[in-house]
């Protein structure tokens, strides 16, 4: 473990290079060990030493402020700047990455970005992944969301297949699916539905797996993020999935889903309603009954929702609601439906609303006429 006078040492011998080949090839073993010293000192407020660079103080903040994380993060990005390029950086500051990395409300988040982007750049190896992986296990809360954050991401690119990672990082995430820190099962659950992206192939390998975590932290009830960030990952894997690929998760996940639908939390009503249409979606046979009754459960508060107060919202549950229509077995409504919803008609919730009121009006009315005639027939016969 770093001391803070090391980590400045580290920033001014790096600074002072003329030449990236070294730091290159130190780059495994100084890149753990610099996002090391960033967890380490997250969220920590103290008198800070002297410095005798002051490079080390970036031009727009305090030096009184007493934040050497503030210093953790600059001494890793002296480092990657020395074996990175223009481009790289540039992708990392306009997407705030360090600034979101040295805050601990979103460390999680800028950790992601991090790693993200030296992907794309192939400055991952394997011997730096040897060096996080042990964090997750760690006793410190700041080591285990740094280290699930970076595997989640990982998570996302084909390395980690290829070089044989994928099984035993799959292992450390459903032990941190379970881990008492809401971050950590929060990005757990977000590497569990990375995998569509870095080995889609192995989604139905691993698919009762995933479920059963996935759907599993539908539950918590201790963390909004969690939940969202599980349905999010569910949105990817059942992409990859077919009906029969469900099996008797499909019962537990519909109902889950349906609870979310008034949610305060916007984000959670948005996710939920793109769940329930790629349910819709993948429902033929097995499951058709159960799904009709349960969109007949749900169609009203899918009308209701046409009119969310957040556009978002409203344009997820107009696909939704789209989706779900021809399981109601109005057919006679269906072309209507189509020219309301149709992507390029603006919707008129209201209108919609009172056709819909208008046409059952009109059947109900017809079968009161059918059912008073068949009476009267009845009678006089």
């Amino acid at each position: 473990m770093l001391s803070f006078q090391a980590t400045c040492a580290i920033f001014e011998v790096v600074s002072a290079l003329q030449s990236s080949k070294a730091v290159q090839e130190l780059l495994p073993e100084l890149f753990p060990v610099l996002l090391q010293q960033v967890s380490r000192t997250l969220g920590q407020k103290m008198p800070l030493p002297v410095i005798s660079s002051p490079s080390l103080v970036r031009r727009d903040r305090q030096h009184t402020e007493g934040n050497p994380c503030q210093f953790s993060v600059q001494a890793l990005e002296s480092v990657l700047f020395k074996v990175g390029n223009a481009r790289l950086m540039r992708e990392l500051r306009e997407q705030r990455t360090w600034i979101l990395l040295e805050n601990p409300q979103t460390h999680h988040e800028g950790v992601c970005l991090l790693v993200s982007v030296l992907l794309k750049s192939e400055l991952v190896t394997p011997e730096i992944i040897q060096n996080l992986l042990p964090w997750v296990n760690s006793p410190t809360e700041n080591y285990r969301v740094t280290g699930t954050a970076f595997l989640a991401q990982l998570m996302s690119d084909p390395m980690l297949r290829e070089k044989k990672f994928l099984k035993s990082v799959l292992r450390v995430l459903e032990e941190r699916s379970q881990d008492r820190n809401s971050i950590v099962r929060q990005m757990a659950v977000r590497g569990l539905g990375n995998i569509v992206d870095g080995a889609p192939e192995k989604v139905k390998k691993h698919k009762k797996f995933l479920l059963d975590i996935l759907i599993g932290a539908l539950h918590d009830i201790f963390s909004s993020e969690v939940i969202g960030e599980s349905m999010k990952a569910l949105a990817k894997v059942l992409k990859e999935l077919k009906e029969k690929d469900i099996g008797s998760s499909f019962r537990d996940l519909t109902q889950q889903i349906r609870t979310y639908f008034d949610d305060e939390d916007d984000a959670l009503r948005s996710v939920a309603f793109v769940l329930f249409g790629i349910l819709a979606q993948l429902t033929k046979k097995k499951w058709k009954a159960y799904f009709t009754e349960e969109v007949r459960k749900s169609w009203v508060t899918l009308l209701l929702h046409l009119q969310d107060p957040n556009p978002q919202v409203s344009m997820k549950c107009r696909a939704t609601f789209h989706l779900c229509f021809p399981f109601l077995g109005l057919k006679r409504l269906q072309h209507m439906i189509n020219k309301h919803l149709d992507d390029t008609a603006e919707l008129n919730p209201t209108e919609l609303q009172e056709d819909i009121c208008r046409h059952l009006v009109s059947e109900l009315l017809n079968c009161m006429r059918l059912l008073t005639g068949e009476a009267c027939g009845g009678v006089e016969g």
